[in-house]
């Protein structure tokens, strides 16, 4: 597990690492080595924290930022791992925070960590997993509900998400669907097209309408599959 500590006390953040490496120890030869990287601010934490599996955050000596600032920015980013908030001057416990949130009380306690961490590792495994949808400057991270369809134009693969954004990746079709096709519900009607199932509005002879009117043609070796998912999706 590679877990990021961010933490603007620098003597609780050195102690954090201190148990984390107790910790890791002891898991080693059953779970496997917990590696820790650790910051003292949050702009370091945020400039690429999709490579982090769990979170142990506590901000509360620094103007105008406060752990649960960067619990809002983590999740506008597409973080769905497990965060650990760590209780010392602010009681994050009294905030409205996610679903894959953890509490852990400072002083921090021995037991308490080993029990967070399994915590969190539950939380991990039950993650929905993300989808990376590369641009030239930007990556998207979405969840397979998200996309709605994708359609090759030249050298990029144009991803319509459901809210209506449209990504721009730099791949080709036929990659870009063997990235994504462990999800069931993601079908190729063509060499340069991927649908989601789940948004066909309308499904006819050799071609799929989807929710937003949009029309692909679907060649016959994929038919049985689109009647199949469409039925799964609609009942019908």
């Amino acid at each position: 597990m590679h877990i990021a500590i961010c933490d603007d006390n620098i003597a609780d953040r050195k102690q954090l690492e201190r148990l984390l490496k107790r910790e890791s120890d002891k898991r080693a030869a059953v779970s496997g080595i917990l590696y820790t990287d650790s910051f003292g601010n949050a702009e370091a934490l945020l400039a690429n924290p999709m490579q982090y599996d769990a979170f142990y955050i506590d901000v509360c000596q620094t103007e105008g930022v406060s752990g649960s600032d960067i619990v809002s920015a983590l999740t506008a980013k597409g973080v769905n791992a497990p965060i650990v908030m760590c209780c010392s001057h602010i009681n994050y416990r009294e905030y409205t925070l996610p679903s894959n949130v953890i509490f852990l009380d400072k002083p921090i306690k021995v037991a308490e960590l080993s029990a967070s961490i399994d915590h969190a590792q539950q939380i991990l495994e039950a993650a929905e997993p993300l989808i990376e949808l590369r641009e030239d400057k930007n990556t998207f991270y979405v969840r397979e509900p998200d996309i709605l369809y994708a359609v090759e134009e030249g050298r990029l693969v144009s991803v319509t998400l459901k809210d209506g954004r449209t990504v721009c990746v730099n791949t080709t079709a036929v990659n870009l669907f063997s990235q994504i096709e462990s999800f069931p519900s993601f079908l190729s009607p063509s060499l340069k097209t991927i649908i989601n199932c789940r948004y066909i509005e309308k499904l006819g002879f050799f071609k799929a309408v989807m929710i937003d009117g949009k029309v692909f043609r679907i060649h016959r070796d994929c038919m049985e599959y689109a009647k199949s998912a469409f039925a799964q999706y609609h009942g019908r």
